[in-house]
């Protein structure tokens, strides 16, 4: 991950402008922005969305402008069967580069912890109390976010989450003071809700259509504000 990380912001600087492409195959994508390089090839951002272009597809010379190296049957093996001891986990979404079972079961487990924050805000809890349970919850995402790269949606979702719920007992606190402005926590709580339902079901890879929808409606409102 260290490697391919590096080699991102090496090429960052040659990334940003807008050019075309043209497949093997004639197919073409017209002023386009290449936003992440993989692998096995390039993801491309335009007006009409988000879309993946495997090196596979494209002329010798793009695949040489990316540093494309063609897997030899050998590796091609590795990468479909990863070592046992590191299995990889199946992702909702086919775009985000793998991560370690052992890492997806760590993110649901830390999702999972703020059920009791759900559950304290519906039965009435103030935010003393809500703050207070959400305090052994904040030091494992900390931890976590660090083992996600911050361009990884799943990063943004994961912190977006708990920072959600840390907004919501900051109005609970200001409410309860005669210092609110008039927001009401329960928009804050469903917005938190929502987020962690989202990246429960892409680590848990059982998205429907209509949650991949949704996910790529919000990635485009992040990078189209």
């Amino acid at each position: 991950m260290k490697t391919l990380a590096l080699f991102s912001i090496l090429c960052f600087g040659s990334l940003a402008l807008a050019e075309d492409f043209k497949t093997i195959d004639g197919k073409e994508y017209k002023n386009v922005t290449v936003r992440r390089v993989e692998p096995d090839g390039i993801v491309l951002s335009s007006k009409s969305g988000i879309s993946k272009v495997y090196f596979t597809e494209l002329p010798k010379d793009v695949q040489e402008r990316f540093h494309y190296v063609e897997q030899t049957p050998n590796m091609e093996a590795l990468r479909k069967k990863p070592d046992a001891t590191e299995p990889m986990a199946i992702s909702g979404i086919e775009t985000l580069p793998p991560i370690t079972v052992k890492l997806n079961d760590e993110l649901l487990n830390a999702l999972r912890m703020t059920d009791k924050l759900d559950t304290l805000y519906k039965r009435g809890c103030s935010s003393a109390e809500l703050i207070a349970a959400a305090l052994p919850v904040e030091s494992v995402i900390m931890n976590l976010q660090k083992k996600l790269p911050k361009t990884d949606p799943r990063h943004d979702l994961l912190v977006n989450t708990f920072e959600a719920y840390q907004n919501a007992a900051a109005v609970m606190k200001a409410n309860e003071q005669g210092k609110g402005n008039g927001e009401r926590p329960i928009a804050l709580i469903a917005t938190a809700q929502l987020r962690k339902h989202l990246l429960t079901k892409i680590l848990e890879g059982s998205m429907t259509p209509e949650e991949k929808t949704f996910y790529y409606g919000w990635r485009k409102a992040l990078t189209n504000p």
